[in-house]
């Protein structure tokens, strides 16, 4: 039997809003880790940022970044880095069999699962407002190069959550084949931490990786609104970077439309 797309209706904007609303208040529900997410990304962002204060005190800059621009630099990544791994997945759904449910509902499947994402995210929002003003307050970061760089910032950093919606999607999509999902998650947010330059600046990197990070959507997590942000790149290379996150965004939600008519036919439910 084919599976027939459902096309959006009048109605189907209020029940993105309700599906968003339900996994925001699903977030909120648990305060003690919305704590530990607060001290936890608060902590890593302190020992990135002690410990290339420390390395730059004695060199002065590395790979064109001295003390301003590398502060500067986490301080972006930590607000990105919310967007990126913060939003809710839908692995559990598939391994527990809940997916063939699904199926039955008159709703767009991926579209549900981008709602969810998105209220899971809004969720994370306060952690990177608190852990936000903790880094303005104490570490000072540099202000935008430019008025058009900072409102080209803002649209990069707005593009980045539909490229990790399709990224979290594609992968979770990965367990009707592996009936498992801790290897997929480890590998996918170590893969996309590194490439995105949220561990290291790519300019650290050697050349080959710093060439195959620009052909991944990972670099534009955290490395293109940095770029933005600290002018290295001018006004045109800005609106360049910024329709490759758009393309990367269209790109990866049809395949993730692809992906999910492969994954659909793999559904098993207690070994059955």
């Amino acid at each position: 039997m084919t599976a027939i797309p459902v096309r959006a209706r009048p109605g189907a904007f209020s029940v993105d809003l309700a599906l968003a609303t339900v996994a925001l208040k699903r977030r909120l529900a648990y305060r003690l880790n919305w704590i530990f997410s607060v001290v936890l990304g608060g902590g890593e962002l302190l020992v990135s940022l002690t410990l290339w204060g420390t390395i730059l005190a004695e060199q002065g800059s590395v790979a064109g970044y001295d003390w301003d621009a590398m502060r500067t630099y986490y301080v972006i990544g930590f607000v990105t880095g919310t967007f990126v791994f913060s939003g809710s997945d839908t692995a559990q759904r598939i391994l527990d069999g809940s997916v063939a449910i699904d199926l039955l509902k008159p709703v767009d499947f991926q579209r549900a699962r981008a709602a969810e994402f998105y209220g899971g995210l809004a969720g994370s929002l306060p952690t990177m407002a608190v852990g936000l003003t903790i880094a303005l307050i104490f570490f000072t970061p540099l202000p935008p190069a430019s008025v058009a760089a900072g409102l080209l910032t803002l649209v990069s950093i707005a593009l980045i959550a539909p490229i990790a919606f399709s990224v979290v999607y594609l992968s979770t999509m990965l367990c009707f084949w592996t009936r498992s999902y801790h290897g997929i998650m480890w590998a996918r947010q170590t893969v996309v931490a590194f490439f995105s330059g949220a561990m290291v600046p790519l300019a650290i990197m050697p050349g080959p990786l710093q060439v195959l990070a620009w052909c991944l959507p990972f670099v534009h997590f955290t490395t293109t609104p940095s770029q933005i942000y600290l002018g290295r790149v001018d006004t045109l290379g800005a609106l360049g970077l910024i329709a490759a996150q758009l393309a990367w965004a269209v790109a990866l939600w049809f395949l993730g439309r692809w992906l999910w008519s492969r994954a659909v036919r793999a559904v098993t439910i207690h070994g059955g």
